[in-house]
């Protein structure tokens, strides 16, 4: 609320800057990508095809994450521009005032914190996981090189999709429905569980890759991404899309680079 007006004056910006950053993050992701798909060949799994070229995976997510990437723009910044969400810290950059007027470093850092804590307890939880209830692993993953590069990729689209396009939608839709002119906390917690559920069912096909799904590895996938997809959902709606990027990021560091949930 703190500088709605900013938010609306300077949304071309906003939403330029937005899609060019969502294109990147999904351009990041191609390493890792092949290196799943290379993993998946070597180890005899059928029907996974690998181009040969990196630069034909490049034109092709290029692509489509620009079509995509405006889509997701469009819903965050126009569609549910009542739900008072957003890109508030992009929008302050452009209108040339004190950023630290709107968000200061202290939010960033507990923002940091928060994501790292739930970083660790998940990690906590894999270890007990692994020695009452051990998943039956089909392949090796990736290098933790490949899962830093993913860490960034992840961070940014998820944090564009999920939340700036999903979540915000959501929320619009039930506000329409109940016709409020600002969201209340009810509404924005159930856009919040709600987006959670859907970033938790995303990742059961990367799931799928490396772990036979059962019920329960499905459980521990949904549970885990729940947990965590409204830690993400929290940030993003007390603090911006910006920072919510930023703790995804840390946590996935934190989560799979420097822990090793799933060896």
């Amino acid at each position: 609320m703190k500088n709605k007006e900013e938010k609306k004056n300077y949304r071309w910006q906003t939403a330029f800057s937005v899609l060019i950053l969502f294109v990147i993050g999904s351009l990041i992701n191609i390493p890792f990508s092949r290196e799943v798909k290379r993993l998946n060949i070597e180890a005899g799994i059928p029907n996974v095809r690998l181009s040969n070229s990196i630069f034909d995976d490049v034109i092709t997510i290029g692509i489509s994450s620009l079509i995509l990437g405006a889509i997701l723009v469009f819903i965050g910044l126009w569609v549910a521009s009542k739900t008072n969400l957003g890109v508030p810290v992009i929008a302050r950059f452009f209108s040339k005032q004190s950023v630290a007027k709107l968000i200061d470093w202290k939010t960033i850092l507990s923002s940091i914190v928060l994501s790292i804590i739930v970083a660790l307890i998940l990690l906590g939880l894999f270890e007990l996981q692994k020695e009452l209830y051990p998943v039956v692993g089909k392949m090796s993953r990736p290098e933790k090189p490949f899962y830093a590069l993913v860490a960034f990729s992840a961070g940014i689209s998820e944090e564009i999709m999920f939340r700036l396009g999903l979540m915000s939608l959501i929320i619009a839709i039930i506000q329409f429905i109940r016709k409020v002119e600002s969201p209340s906390n009810k509404i924005v917690w159930s856009g919040i569980i709600i987006s959670a559920l859907f970033f938790g069912l995303i990742h059961l096909p990367l799931s799928k890759n490396f772990v036979e799904l059962s019920p329960f590895s499905i459980g521990v996938t949904m549970v885990g991404n729940l947990i965590t997809g409204s830690t993400f959902g929290w940030i993003f709606w007390k603090r911006g899309l910006l920072v919510a990027i930023i703790a995804h990021i840390v946590f996935d560091l934190v989560f799979h680079v420097i822990g090793t949930p799933f060896t």
